[in-house]
Formats: structure tokens, C-alpha cells, sequence
């Protein structure tokens, strides 16, 4: 056929057999015949059948023929010998283009599902979204497009097949295809984008979207932000995990940040993770994250005597991070993550979280956040004000950065922001909360929430907010209770199934006998945090069936019946004693009467002989029944006139 070219001309074909066979596919090449039916191929939606990775090899597979490899390697030469400062910008800004778009869009008035970002990212220029992404004046760029470049790149060194292949590779495509060679040219374009390191695309486009897939969305942006909508039937698009960490900490916190490395390696053991690290001395902490897979970045903010001057104006009866130098100064470490980490978005972690299912990038949906998402705190508002988890759009905070810092900078001296939260918290609230998306509480879930429904629901991220696992298990130690700020937290986690889900997942990754050496001191509550870990470790799997499910919704029910009787009795006790207070004296001098009437009765009956005087005693079970009435009526007569 007209629009056909032989496999071996443009990929070569050894290579792709041999690494099917290392895949474990038998293929074999057969010729086509176009006078014949058809071969029908499998559609899109089967690639939801496929697994991810191996499709995903596959398509690495086709590595370009020698011929082709020629052409390729022609036009690298245009770069000269270091390629590090290039970027390969696949562009997409054609009439046809602009019409998909359109199409697209409306597509989305018939079915509801979002579509929202087929060209640029609102509210900023298309060259200024570059440089977002990691544009410089210094920077080279490999331009991939339907048409040519925009007047805004004329100041840098622009790189195309158009103006820099030669006129005999030109020749030599021509002898592959007849008529239209755009499909070769994007091969062409495709194989030069896959050799270079730093790479800004179009999501939309199933070219920026396989560009995005084989670097594992390192180094990879793309200028119209939000989703990669290919994710819906490959989901194969990671998102990295940020942790930061100062060894200023106390060594619970670096326990606690091992447990949760540990269970992203559990759950998705070829997920990117980086840590922002903060201090030289610890060396064996650092290679064991080195031995995880950990990306350590070396972090020393020039800030940090700024926020300890914050630290001391705060108020250490408003938040506990007050308190703590080393804690205090590890919240805000996250504050220069845009600087450090290459990808469009990432996710940010707390330490004392814990990953319990794996998740892509296809789980936080389609309309993604265009600047940060957060979950709720305490008390399930539907509101984004927990910054534990939070998903970051890298590119948004890189142009944000300088007036962020400015602006914390200015709170140095009040240690406050308008928002209620303290620490970085408060900022980044504050400063966007223009910018703030609701992150789904399945990302952020706490150990203390009861279950909605019925039905089991199992998170991906478990947040130990307020108590974490030794408080809780101090907690059930006799005779001992949580301080009253976390009390609460303390107190309603073990009645929820996910208090049992949370430390059974906390449990199988954490080193238990560290742990509980680090934050019990006597021996009897080490041995009770090692027995009760290990417990849970080894038998604590079945939290969320349906009858923990069950069992908790009941519990709960009852134990709010229980509250409102407790309620009641503790209303009317209070009222007892007010109306004590208010009449108290009344009562008091009526009640000595009473008495002095009643011992000069019984003494006059024992001393006296008269009969009067006998009638009168054994009267006394009359007035003693008597009294006993009065009392009551006394206190409604008090209670009527309170009113």
C-alpha cells in the first residue's frame, strides 16, 4: 500500500525479535497482503488488559534501523558535543490540532469526563510555561512540531529536522514512502526526542504521552499541565514521592520515615522517591536510603536562621512544633522541593504515613491540581487543610517560589498566618489558597475516622495525624494515658477497624525492636509495644472484612447511645448542685432545725412519762415520712421560682 513501509526499513528487526524473546512472546514477521481482508488489530481498550510494563517494553523494542539510526544521528550533530544543556519541545499548535481540540472539548458535554487541557496551561504565556519547565536562556531546543516555531523562541538556538537535515537524508526518506512523509519525520523526531535528557511536551498527544511513559516521567513536563489522558487505559504513569528529612530530628522521626519508605517499596517497588536531606553526620541513615533507592538531595536552605527566629516568636502553647527546633525546621524544608525535583508533579509525604495499596498518576484523575491539593484534618469538612500529603504542581510553585518566600519571610516576626494552622501549614494555605484543590481522603486517611458505609473501603495512604502508633499503644498500657493534646485521637482510634488496618500496615514495615526502644524507657512497656507489634504484624490482615465493618458501625452506635445517657446524668447532676449553690443556705439552716427539732423530740420522749409525750415518740415514723416528702417539694419550689 501507498501510506506502508517494510518493518526493516525503518526499525531494526533482529533486535526487536530477540527482545520479545527475552519477554518471553514468541513473534514472527509475515508479509501483508493488501488484496486480501484485512488483519484485524486489537483496539485501545484491550490495552487495558496488557500488562503495563511489559506493553510498555514492547514499544521500547522498536529501535530505529541502521539507515534511519543514520538520519538521527546527523541531526545530533547540530547540538554539538555536550547535549546535557538541550531540550527536546514537542509542540503542538496546528489548525488541525487546534480543531481536535475543539472536538475534544466537546466531547466532554456528552460523556462528563474532563478535557479541559488540550492546549497551554491557563493564565501564563506559552514561552513563560517553558521556562516553568526548565527553560533557559543557556538551553538549546530540539523543536517538534506541526508547524514552525513560535516568534518567543527566537532567542535561542532552535534545532529541527526542517532546517537541519540534509538534503540526502531528505532523499533517503523519500525512497522509503511515497507521497506524504509526516509519519517518518515524526519517527525522526521521536527517536532524536527519546536521546535527549530533558523533555516538554503536549499530554494530550499520544507522542508526548509515550515520551512521558519511557522515561518513567523523569526530567518530563508538559506545558499544558493536569492529566496525561493516555493514563486512563495504561496506567503506567508514576508519580514520585518527596519525603524531607533534617538530622536535627529526633530518632522517632527517622523510624518513622524508614516504616514509610518501606511501605512504598512494599506496595510499588519501582516508584521514584526522593528526600530532601538536611545534615552531614548520619552517615549510616544515609546509605540505607541510598540501599532503598532513595534520590538524596542535599539540602541546606539559606533560610534556616530566619525560621529558628520564627520558631522562638512563636507560641509553644499554640503547637508543639514550637517546641522543637529540628521539628519545626523539617516542615519547612518542603517549601524548596520545586527547586530540586524535575517532574510536573509529585507528591509529598509525611513521615508518619504510611502507604497501604499502590497508586498511579491515574488515580488523582484527570482535572489534577494546576498548583497544590491538600485533604482534610481532623473533622472530614470536605475542606483542604492538611498538608501532610499534598500534591504539588512543580511548575506553578517554580514561578510562585520567590513571592512565597518573600512572604513567609515577612511572618518572621509574628510566627502566624491569617490561616488557623501554624508553620508552613499556615502558608501555604494562606498564600494559595487561590491555587488549593481538594485531595481525596483516600490519600490522606486517618486512623481514627469510622467507616461511612458498610462496605470496606481500603486507602492508599494511612496518616498517623495527632497520636502516632506508640501513643497509641501507650495508651493501653494501665494506669497510662496520652497528653491531653492528642487524648482525643487517643481515645476514638481503637474503636475504628482503620486504628487495626493502620498499625497492621505500620506494623509489617517498621523495625519493631528499634522502634519501641526509641520511645518507651521501662522495660515491661517495651516488651508490651514488641508483643503487641509483632501481634499485629503477624494476625492484624483482616480489618477491613465485614465484620470488623460490622462490629464498628454497632460499636459505634452504642457507644454514642451511652454518651448521650452520660450526657443526660451529667446535665442533671450539674443542675442539682447549681440549685444547691443558688439555695444552699437555706437548705442548710432548714436542715440544722430539722434536726434540733427532731433530737429535742427523741429526748423529751425517752425523759418523759406522759403518754402525750409516748404518743409523740412513736409519732416519729410520721414525721420522718413527712420529711422525707417536704424535701422533694422544697426542690421543686426552688427549681420553679429559679425558672
Amino acid at each position: 500500500g501507498r501510506n506502508s513501509v517494510p518493518f526493516s526499513q525503518v526499525f531494526d528487526s533482529k533486535h526487536f525479535l530477540a527482545q520479545m524473546r527475552s519477554l518471553g512472546i514468541e513473534a514472527t514477521f509475515v508479509t501483508f497482503d493488501f488484496t486480501k481482508e484485512q488483519i484485524q488489530c486489537a483496539g485501545m481498550g484491550d490495552v487495558k488488559k496488557a500488562d503495563e510494563q511489559i506493553m510498555l517494553q514492547v514499544i521500547k523494542a522498536f529501535k530505529p534501523s541502521p539507515s534511519m539510526q543514520t538520519i538521527i544521528e546527523q541531526i545530533k550533530e547540530s547540538f554539538g558535543e555536550d547535549q546535557s544543556d538541550v531540550i527536546c519541545l514537542h509542540h503542538r499548535d496546528g489548525k488541525d490540532w487546534h480543531d481536535h481540540c475543539k472536538r475534544w472539548k466537546a466531547a466532554s458535554d456528552v460523556d462528563g469526563i474532563y478535557r479541559g487541557n488540550c492546549l497551554s496551561a491557563p493564565g501564563q504565556s506559552f514561552v513563560r510555561s517553558l521556562e516553568n519547565r526548565g527553560l533557559t536562556d543557556s538551553k538549546m531546543i530540539y523543536y517538534c512540531g506541526d508547524h514552525d516555531p513560535p516568534p518567543g523562541l527566537s532567542s535561542h538556538k532552535v534545532v529541527s529536522w526542517r532546517t537541519d537535515m540534509s538534503d540526502e537524508n531528505k532523499r533517503t526518506l523519500n525512497k522509503m514512502k511515497e507521497g506524504d512523509l509526516r509519519d517518518l519525520y515524526a519517527l525522526v523526531d521521536f527517536q532524536v526526542c527519546n536521546s535527549i535528557g530533558h523533555f516538554i511536551g503536549n499530554s494530550v498527544s499520544t507522542f508526548s504521552a509515550l515520551q512521558i511513559a519511557f522515561r518513567d516521567g523523569d526530567n518530563s513536563f508538559w506545558y499544558n499541565s493536569q492529566s496525561v489522558p493516555l493514563q486512563n487505559i495504561w496506567n503506567v504513569y508514576q508519580i514520585p514521592i518527596v519525603y524531607t528529612f533534617t538530622e536535627m530530628s529526633e530518632e522517632a522521626g527517622i523510624l518513622l520515615l524508614e516504616a514509610s519508605i518501606k511501605s512504598v517499596r512494599k506496595h510499588m517497588p519501582n516508584n521514584k522517591i526522593h528526600v530532601l536531606y538536611h545534615g552531614t553526620s548520619n552517615e549510616l541513615f544515609r546509605s540505607w536510603l541510598t540501599e532503598h533507592g532513595v534520590i538524596i538531595h542535599q539540602h541546606e536552605p539559606d533560610w534556616k536562621d530566619d525560621i529558628e527566629t520564627m520558631r522562638k516568636n512563636g507560641d509553644q502553647y499554640t503547637s508543639h512544633l514550637f517546641s522543637h527546633p529540628g521539628n519545626y525546621f523539617g516542615t519547612w524544608q518542603r517549601i524548596d522541593i520545586p527547586n530540586e525535583i524535575d517532574y510536573e508533579y509529585c507528591l509529598l509525604l509525611d513521615a508518619d504515613t504510611i502507604i497501604t495499596k499502590p497508586f498511579t498518576l491515574n488515580d488523582f484523575g484527570l482535572d489534577i491540581t494546576n498548583g497544590i491539593a491538600m485533604s482534610t484534618e481532623r473533622n472530614r469538612d470536605g475542606k483542604p487543610n492538611n498538608a501532610g500529603v499534598m500534591v504539588m504542581n512543580i511548575p506553578k510553585l517554580r514561578e510562585t517560589f520567590s513571592d512565597f518566600k518573600a512572604f513567609i519571610l515577612e511572618h518572621v516576626s509574628i510566627a502566624e498566618f491569617d490561616s488557623v494552622s501554624p508553620s508552613d501549614q499556615g502558608a501555604y494555605l494562606d498564600f494559595y489558597r487561590l491555587n488549593l484543590d481538594f485531595l481525596s481522603e483516600d490519600f490522606n486517611y486517618k486512623p481514627y475516622w469510622m467507616p461511612d458505609s458498610w462496605q470496606s473501603r481500603v486507602p492508599f495512604i494511612m496518616h498517623f495525624h495527632g497520636a502516632k502508633p506508640h501513643n497509641y499503644i501507650l495508651s493501653m498500657m494501665p494506669g497510662v494515658e496520652c497528653a491531653n493534646s492528642i487524648k482525643r485521637f487517643c481515645e476514638s482510634g481503637p474503636r475504628s477497624p482503620y486504628h487495626c488496618h493502620s498499625m497492621h500496615e505500620f506494623s509489617s514495615v517498621v523495625d519493631i525492636n528499634r522502634y519501641c526502644k526509641a520511645n518507651f524507657k521501662e522495660a515491661k512497656q517495651v516488651a508490651f509495644c514488641e508483643k503487641y507489634l509483632s501481634k499485629m504484624a503477624d494476625g492484624g490482615n483482616n480489618c477491613l472484612n465485614s465484620v470488623s465493618f460490622t462490629y464498628a458501625l454497632l460499636r459505634e452506635i452504642v457507644m454514642r447511645e451511652c454518651a448521650m445517657i452520660k450526657r443526660e446524668i451529667q446535665r442533671t447532676g450539674r443542675m442539682i448542685k447549681r440549685q444547691t449553690r443558688r439555695h444552699g443556705k437555706t437548705m442548710f439552716l432548714l436542715l440544722i432545725g430539722i434536726i434540733c427539732f427532731v433530737v429535742a423530740l427523741v429526748r423529751r420522749a425517752y425523759t418523759s412519762k406522759l403518754p402525750v409525750a409516748q404518743r409523740c415518740y412513736r409519732g416519729w415514723h410520721v414525721i420522718k415520712i413527712r420529711m422525707l416528702h417536704f424535701l422533694p417539694s422544697f426542690f421543686h419550689i426552688s427549681r420553679q421560682k429559679s425558672r
